[in-house]
């Protein structure tokens, strides 16, 4: 009886259950790769459609909103005063650029007096916003706010659905002339939006977002799109704040099926180095493409920048150089590379030597620059070190600063110039303002006492204006004379709490916790300036009945004055502005307290000058505004 051999070995089928392993695996990851790669592109179609309606809808909307801005600006201009017969003329221009305006009309104190075109509109005319109870509401918050408002769909009294544009008109005395409604039929939009909807086999919808947060349900197309796992989109939309949603159908995965069928029909002894073969080509190929692509948007934006770039090796020759050096510089094409870089110096800035790594790694110089017609010119060089594991290079970045330095130059002469042309006869006028309310003109009635009294208080304020700006022209050039000597810090803090609640039931109290503190090495005149102005801006910002507190920390080798009030703070996108010239935030409080914007750069210039350092920083409750100074070093007995 002859004995059955088994058709494989025990090794042999552990080779193929593996070979048929491997084989599910990899065909089932190329397949996944391909499933991501489809939704990839998917996505990428889904993005290109939504930009296209995005576009054409902003378009559609946005041409008669800044047309309204435009007539606004024309009766702004006019100061209120047009004629209908000047409406007559301009407003059919209007409608005819933007097809989707049903009606413009135009409302000085809240009444509608003129409206175009009238034939169908008549009932419109002459209404009176307040008298309508659902849309004065609305109407009011737009006016308080200043900001022109998208409103809608809103059912109009002439028939139909549409959007209104509101936009409220204040004259350059601030005074509140009236407002602008322009009434955009929407339904041509909507119809347009859906037949191309319907053309791409897309389903999209639109909400609004809310003031109070949150979003409206949707008035256009079918809400629950925003629930599900769509594409959202912001719109720009002027005076609005819209959102979009998307959604397509998936593609059909009949590709899928075909390539898993070809995949199992491979053979099952080659397909492991044929699946691995495919698997790392494929890799090898998205890594290429990547790679390619990296380097040609990395090459787009190097040469798109307005600023020139070049890197440069230990020696000072020029390696690369973008597409802005040569227009800056007027150097043919690829003509930089193998030049020394300081070609592009002026012969009275060739002393200038690159810094090295181990020095400064980055800098910023203003310097002399020339360029290839010889023409001389004002530069900003920042110098960078790039790292590099073989030869490190000099990355220089020029940026052409002649128009900023003209104009600075231009803004500081003007300044100096009428600055002194000023003083001399404000110190006139405010003289002669003195004597007369002193009653060197004899006995004023109360009335005319008042005039005077009011006009020394602002021709006092253009004096303290005018001091101002050459305090900070001197600061700002290096010219002011500075006295250095040891101070007592704590009595010259003393002296200015009493100067400024002199006449008034304001406390400010001075907290000197731990050791007593070393004198500070400043000008006194100057530090005096730098703390009165704390202590008036803390007085002018904060509630009468809340205290402010003058707090001082010793520090190793400096002290740290705080002045804390419990006011309203700064808004904290002002706050990189705040110690710049003429900033002044943006609110009413600042406006009715009035001010020149110039007090706190000045002292930011002062501490400068005195080593010491200024800033500020957001409490809880109020705001607290430091500065240090060097401490003097301590007198023997």
């Amino acid at each position: 009886m002859t004995k059955q051999h088994p058709a494989f070995t025990l090794w042999q089928w552990l080779a193929i259950m593996l070979a048929a392993i491997l084989m599910w695996v990899g065909a089932e990851l190329l397949v996944r790769y391909e499933q991501q790669r489809l939704q990839a592109e998917q996505l990428q179609q889904q993005l290109t459609i939504a930009d296209k309606l995005r576009a054409q809808l902003e378009t559609e909307l946005n041409i008669p909103l800044y047309l309204t801005v435009g007539l606004a600006s024309y009766i702004t201009a006019k100061a209120g005063q047009v004629e209908d017969d000047e409406l007559n003329i301009l407003l059919p221009g209007l409608i005819r650029q933007a097809k989707h305006i049903r009606n413009i009309g135009i409302a000085p104190g809240n009444r509608i007096n003129y409206i175009f075109p009238l034939a169908g509109n008549e009932q419109a005319l002459h209404l009176y916003y307040p008298d309508l109870t659902e849309q004065w509401p609305v109407i009011a918050d737009i006016i308080t706010k200043r900001s022109a408002r998208l409103a809608g769909p809103i059912v109009l009294r002439q028939g139909g659905t549409a959007f209104v544009y509101r936009y409220p008109i204040f004259m350059a005395d601030d005074s509140y002339w009236g407002i602008i409604s322009t009434v955009i039929d929407i339904e041509p939009i909507w119809r347009q939006l859906a037949e191309n909807t319907a053309r791409l086999g897309i389903t999209i919808a639109l909400r609004n977002r809310l003031e109070e947060g949150g979003f409206s349900n949707s008035f256009f197309g079918d809400n629950r799109l925003f629930q599900a796992n769509n594409l959202l989109l912001n719109l720009a939309v002027r005076g609005a704040d819209w959102q979009m949603a998307l959604s397509a159908p998936e593609q059909a995965s009949t590709r899928l099926w075909l390539l898993r069928a070809f995949l199992y029909i491979t053979g099952l002894v080659m397909l492991l180095l044929l699946c691995r073969l495919f698997h790392t080509l494929q890799r090898l190929k998205l890594s290429s493409l990547a790679l390619r692509d990296n380097e040609q948007t990395l090459r787009s934006i190097h040469d798109n920048v307005l600023d020139g770039i070049m890197t440069v090796d230990n020696e000072g020759i020029i390696q690369t150089a973008n597409q802005s050096c040569y227009r800056l510089l007027g150097y043919g094409a690829n003509s930089l590379p193998g030049q020394p870089w300081s070609i592009l110096l002026a012969p009275s800035e060739q002393a200038i030597a690159l810094p090295t790594s181990s020095t400064l790694p980055q800098i910023e110089i203003e310097c002399r620059a020339q360029r290839a017609s010889g023409e001389i010119f004002d530069l900003l060089l920042s110098h960078s070190t790039l790292p590099l594991h073989r030869k490190p290079r000099h990355l220089l970045v020029l940026r052409d600063i002649t128009e900023r330095k003209r104009v600075e130059r231009l803004q500081s002469d003007f300044v100096a110039t009428v600055s002194h042309e000023l003083r001399t006869p404000l110190t006139a006028i405010n003289g002669a303002l003195g004597l007369a309310v002193g009653g060197a003109l004899g006995e004023l009635s109360n009335k005319q006492l008042k005039m005077l009294q009011l006009a020394q208080q602002s021709c006092t304020q253009l004096h303290q204006l005018v001091n101002d700006l050459l305090d900070f022209e001197k600061l700002h050039s290096g010219n002011m004379p500075f006295t250095i000597t040891p101070i007592t810090i704590d009595v010259l803090i003393a002296q200015c709490i009493a100067q400024l609640t002199a006449n008034q039931t304001r406390q400010i109290t001075l907290q000197n916790p731990g050791t007593p503190h070393g004198k500070v090495l400043a000008d006194e005149v100057r530090l005096r300036q730098v703390i009165l102005n704390l202590l008036s801006n803390a007085l002018k910002f904060s509630a009468p009945d809340t205290p402010i507190v003058v707090e001082l920390t010793s520090l190793a080798t400096q002290l740290k004055v705080s002045v804390i009030d419990q006011g309203k703070g700064v808004p904290a996108a002002f706050e990189p502005l705040l110690f710049n010239r003429f900033a002044q935030a943006n609110s009413a409080a600042v406006r009715e307290q009035g001010g020149t914007g110039l007090g706190l750069a000045i002292c930011k210039e002062i501490i400068a000058q005195l080593h010491g350092e200024i800033g500020y920083q957001r409490l809880a409750h109020g705001s607290c505004f430091y500065f240090t100074l060097p401490l003097a070093k301590a007198e023997p007995d």
